[in-house]
């Protein structure tokens, strides 16, 4: 018995050690697998040579499958031999869309070293150039009246394929989509390219290009079709439609009826359509589809700005404001110094499109050394048109101003003002070209709650453009000057300071201004200027370099511009451009960091 039990002991020991040894073995060999597909991963691929492309290497590096798929350790030989032997048509194709049709092209395959090397060498010929050029009418433009023969006349210069220059299928597709685009814009939303023709002469390397487009029936605008109501009465869109049936089909103006009625707030989302059926283009009903906004709405938040620092804010919309269809915004906001009590009252649109409002606010700045208490009361009509906007009202400023414990000066106006807004940008709250131009004028009259006649004027200016795909710049200037009152009877509202985000950036918010009692405040001329590069790496990420300079003086002769220059980051958010820049001040020699959202206008 003991023996059995020593032998069963030693047969389950024995057992158990070929198990842990197996299990051992197991581990190793796993490992033994781990690193050699590790290291075969390391020395796995192939490279790709390509020589005699030129100008024109990136495109295949781009595109050519053999490039791409270099890394690829799932390659094997014969897949490589595929990829090899498909290159040169590939490449022909690209060349070919380039302007090059009779590129040569020779590959091989290289096995000898540690990995293997597709060569490819390029030939890519002579380029082809654009011959001669046709640009053919049909349909209702050519039985119009003498705007239409000059309106074709007008396609055909700009038409953007010159004689001479170099055929590319982007450029190619570039014009044909213009000139319809044109055609689409305005009176006629059917038209349509019939046919269109690239016919190379490989010989002569030429190309003869014709299009011929179908303008289709000119279409005129029918009445208003809203779906999407429940909360408010179509009458409010009526007041606010700029399109009059009868009148010619114009994308503007439709694009203006939605903006109207986007810019109202009373709606999430518009869009304003038509149907473009060539059988029926009289009088065409405007569809509008809108998703509604709650008739009230509380949000409370919190956020954090460079220029204040750390915010709390609560703001109450109530778009039936006592039951009389009027909008009431109200706004309460904290943060380092600048406390913020506000609200405004948007009356119905008028008959003719002018919107009327008025609003309040009190605040408290604490920037610099002074410190004040403001008052200001608003009255404003304001026109419907984003594109060349007006408006016009009048503004009671009172201020309680103190500057490091100093004496106080009460100071108040009673102003008069027109402000016109110019803007030609390709979207309002993500712009990538075009301008917005602004000129504000102001008057207050003295014996008329002002102490003093003044005379304010402001001119700002933003200019957007692309000069190629991946690079753009941004330049901004602004110019202001009160004439006539003191600076010390102005209200600091009416006053010029700037520094910050998007105006002199390495410099603290409003830090720039005329030197009093050991603090800074509000001068009476101002200029900045501010010219910006940036370099988009990817759709949504780009850099920045740039150079500010800017100041305000009570006086064109003591002012003197102080720069800031720094780099950025730049990102493509869902509510438009958000910046993150690091700005050199030359003045106080320190950097800054600055955070902000969208573009200054």
């Amino acid at each position: 018995m003991i023996f059995r039990t020593r032998s069963h002991f030693f047969f389950c020991f024995s057992a158990t050690l070929r198990r842990v040894h197996l299990r051992a073995g197991a581990v190793v060999a796993l490992v033994l697998l781990l690193t050699s597909m590790a290291v075969s991963a390391q020395t796995s691929g192939y490279t790709v040579e390509v020589s005699g492309a030129g100008e024109l290497t990136g495109l295949l590096d781009d595109f050519l499958d053999v490039r791409r798929r270099a890394a690829d350790p799932a390659i094997d030989a014969d897949e490589l031999q595929r990829l090899a032997a498909a290159a040169p048509t590939q490449v022909r194709e690209l060349l070919a869309t380039e302007g090059y049709f009779s590129p040569t092209v020779t590959q091989e395959v290289l096995t000898g070293g540690e990995r293997p090397r597709v060569r490819l060498t390029v030939d890519p010929g002579t380029v082809t150039r654009i011959d001669s050029v046709e640009v053919r009418f049909a349909g209702a433009i050519t039985q119009g009246d003498g705007n239409d023969t000059e309106r074709m006349e007008r396609l055909r210069r700009q038409w953007q394929l010159a004689s001479g220059a170099v055929f590319r299928q982007e450029d190619w597709d570039g014009a044909k989509s213009a000139l319809l685009k044109n055609l689409l814009a305005r009176d006629y939303p059917a038209a349509r390219i019939a046919q269109s023709a690239a016919v190379i002469d490989p010989v002569r390397h030429t190309a003869a290009l014709t299009i011929d487009i179908d303008s289709g029936p000119p279409f005129t605008f029918g009445v208003l079709q809203v779906k999407g109501l429940s909360r408010y009465p179509q009458s409010r869109l009526d007041r606010l439609n700029p399109v009059v049936p009868g009148e010619r089909y114009s994308q503007d103006r439709l694009n203006e009826l939605q903006a109207r009625l986007q810019d109202s707030g009373y709606f999430k989302s518009v869009i304003a359509t038509i149907d473009a059926d060539p059988a029926q283009p009289a009088n065409v009903p405007v569809r509008v589809d809108v998703n509604e906004n709650e008739r009230r709405r509380l949000q409370l938040g919190g956020g954090f700005s460079t220029d204040t620092g750390p915010r709390l804010q609560a703001k109450f919309l109530d778009r039936n404001f006592l039951s009389r269809d009027w909008r009431l915004d109200s706004e309460l906001r904290i943060d380092r110094g600048t406390p913020l009590l506000a609200a405004e009252v948007t009356l119905p649109a008028l008959e003719n499109g002018w919107t009327p409002s008025v609003a309040g606010r009190f605040e408290r700045t604490d920037i610099s050394g002074e410190v004040s208490d403001k008052i200001r009361n608003d009255a404003r009509l304001t026109s419907p048109d984003r594109n060349n906007e007006q408006i016009v009202g009048v503004s009671f400023l009172a201020e309680r101003q103190r500057i490091n414990g100093t004496d106080t000066n009460n100071r108040h106006a009673l102003v008069a003002t027109h402000t016109f807004t110019r803007r030609r940008v390709d979207n309002l709250l993500d712009p990538r070209r075009g301008y917005v131009a602004a000129l504000e004028l102001g008057l207050g009259a003295r014996g008329l709650l002002t102490e003093e006649s003044l005379a304010r004027v402001v001119g700002r200016v933003t200019w957007l453009e692309p000069w190629t795909r991946n690079w753009k710049t941004v330049l901004r200037a602004q110019v202001g000057q009160v004439f006539g009152a003191s600076r010390q009877t102005v209200p600091g509202d009416l006053l010029f300071r700037t520094g910050g985000d998007q105006t002199v950036r390495g410099y603290g918010y409003n830090s720039l201004g005329v030197a009093e009692n050991n603090a800074i405040v509000g001068g009476r001329v101002l200029a900045v200027f501010s010219a910006e590069l940036v370099y988009q790496v990817t759709p949504q990420w780009g850099a920045a370099v740039f150079n500010d300079a800017g100041n305000a003086a009570d006086s064109w002769r003591d002012l003197k511009l102080v720069m800031g220059t720094g780099v950025g980051a730049r990102w493509r958010s869902p509510i438009g451009p958000v910046n993150l820049d690091l700005a050199f001040a030359h003045e106080t020699r320190k950097p800054r960091l600055h955070f902000s959202i969208g573009y200054g206008f």
